[in-house]
């Protein structure tokens, strides 16, 4: 009893010293008025932070979104606000905007910040053979509700319900399309596609939960790491300083075959044909020098079926996936390996006032002219990717411009490994009403393997006016999202683009006015040229592509 006496009193004692120190340590005095958050890909504002720091001549660390608000003010603090152009100006107060939104309600050290937002409209097309110019989440959803809670300024909850119509009704509908599900069937029944908990400070930040993610500084999409996919389910942590940047991610990624065999003999009646336990571990540095060069090195390694492993996240592992193939079964008749792994390298160089070059590698297989004459009817063949982009960005009279060039090509087997579980796929479920079945996607570029892009392209804004416009020709080899990896000659001899290429020649423009605080009207139209469509030999495909919407938020 006396025991028990004199350890009350002392937790009484050192309850409150302890709580305060702990209060100070996680909020300490003097809170910015800032609310912590991150910034998403594809969210408007990183337009702007690109637009400054192309203008101003600096590389940027790591251009890897999501974003912390502390990672943009790291950024913002290296400007002199009284240099900038007029357009760069509008750009810097619009980034202010969004790190500063103002609460719906606060109390103390939680605020509570939500809006509504309605986009009325569609699209429409010529022809049913001319895919949409447009990804399906680069168009707004009928009605969403982003709802974001913060903790003083170090913790955000954000949720965003959304009614949209299910993606299956995107790529393969008819002549008209409306986000709007008029039909029960065509409710996205995956919502919410963006929601999550994160928390950070002046030079780390943590997010567990669904997001967009993508990494790197293409315009057409990144080549290990991009939101080609609707969403990623994640756990990730940065930290940070001006010059230096280290991430790690895990993403869960489930997996099932269903349609996604080229040739469905490739497997045993026993063998594995789903699983949950699916995850892509992802480590990345990044650097930067004098301000003008920035490299950004990744390693990822994908485990096909296999519970959540810790030795993955060891930050001094080199993530080849050699030192732990042999702990898991072959799958299927190929001897395909359930583990698989996925280099690349990103430079960005500032190479004089305005003008910017960048570029990546990525690789998930490398046959050397040795190990093709050693083993030539079992060597895998190559999967690498190449992108090269120039941009240049400056203010023309009283508008922002900016003006780039792109150019990718992908290895017919660039993201596939001997197994489709060790590939580098996502999928989702689409809304199980009318069985409409399964979406897939690379987690790479949205072209993805066996395929040459070149896109010239070039943006504009003053005010609440924006225009953009775009000219890019495609050949597509006939390897597509179906698994059908193999191994000797004639796979390892293939080259870009294989078959009979499909080539397409698009040109795209599209307008944004915001033309009142709530309303927002936003146009795109888009014309396209196919010869050899669907891979058929002298088959052509011609059409145009157009959409409207107004978009009301609250």
């Amino acid at each position: 009893m006396f025991l028990y006496q004199v350890t009350g009193r002392v937790f009484k004692a050192l309850f409150l010293p302890i709580l305060g120190f702990l209060l100070f340590f996680l909020f300490p005095a003097g809170l910015p008025a800032l609310p912590f958050m991150m910034i998403s890909a594809g969210d408007p504002v990183l337009e702007d932070i690109r637009y400054i720091l192309r203008e101003s001549d600096m590389s940027f660390l790591s251009f890897t979104p999501p974003l912390s608000r502390d990672e943009v003010l790291q950024f913002l603090e290296t400007l002199d606000p009284a240099a900038l152009s007029p357009p760069a100006r509008e750009a810097y107060n619009r980034i202010e905007k969004k790190l500063n939104p103002g609460f719906r309600f606060s109390e103390g050290l939680f605020s509570l910040n939500a809006h509504i937002t309605a986009a009325l409209g569609g699209r429409a097309r010529t022809n049913r053979d001319i895919p949409w110019g447009q990804n399906l989440k680069d168009n707004p959803g009928f009605f969403s509700l982003p709802i974001e809670f913060f903790f003083a300024d170090s913790f955000e909850l954000n949720f965003e319900p959304v009614l949209t119509s299910d993606p299956a009704f995107y790529e393969t509908g008819d002549f008209f399309w409306t986000s709007l599900p008029y039909e029960a069937k065509r409710f996205d029944m995956n919502m919410p596609l963006r929601a999550f908990g994160a928390a950070g400070g002046s030079w780390w930040n943590f997010q567990l939960g669904r997001d967009r993610i993508s990494f790197g500084a293409a315009f057409t999409g990144n080549l290990a790491l991009s939101d080609t996919p609707d969403y990623y389910d994640f756990a990730r942590l940065s930290v940070f300083s001006p010059n230096f940047k280290y991430s790690v991610l895990a993403t869960q990624l489930p997996l099932i075959l269903s349609s996604s065999l080229a040739d469905p003999e490739t497997y045993d009646a026993g063998d594995t044909t789903s699983t949950v336990n699916r995850y892509m571990y992802l480590h990345r540095l990044d650097f930067r020098l004098f301000e003008k060069l920035s490299l950004g090195i990744t390693e990822a390694v994908m485990v096909g079926n296999a519970p959540f492993e810790l030795r993955y996240l060891n930050p001094l592992a080199v993530f080849h996936s050699f030192f732990s193939w042999r702990d898991y079964p072959i799958w299927g008749k190929k001897d395909g390996d359930l583990t698989g792994s996925l280099f690349s390298l990103d430079i960005e160089w500032a190479i004089a006032s305005s003008l910017h070059w960048y570029g990546q590698l990525v690789m998930n297989e490398f046959s050397t002219p040795y190990e093709k004459k050693r083993w030539p009817d079992s060597q895998p063949p190559n999967g690498l990717g190449y992108l090269c982009g120039l941009e240049y960005a400056r203010p023309l009279n009283a508008w922002g411009a900016a003006f780039y060039g792109e150019f990718v090509y992908t290895d017919p087997f660039l993201y596939v490994l001997s197994s489709p579980f060790a590939s580098f796929i996502w999928m989702r479920r689409l809304s199980d009403i009318g069985s409409k079945g399964l979406r897939y996607s690379w987690t790479g570029h949205p072209q993805g393997r066996d395929a040459l892009l070149f896109t010239l392209g070039s943006l504009f804004f003053k005010g609440n006016l924006s225009y953009s416009a775009d000219l890019s020709f495609t050949r597509r080899g006939e390897h597509s999202l179906y698994w059908d990896w193999g191994a000797g000659p004639s796979f390892y001899d293939q080259h870009t683009p294989t078959g009979i290429a499909e080539n397409q020649l698009s040109a795209a423009f599209q307008a944004k006015w915001k033309a009142l605080p709530f309303l927002t009207l936003r146009a795109y139209l888009s014309g396209s040229m196919i010869f050899n469509s669907k891979h058929i030999e002298k088959k052509r495909a011609y059409g145009l592509d157009t959409a409207f919407y107004v978009i009301l938020t609250y």
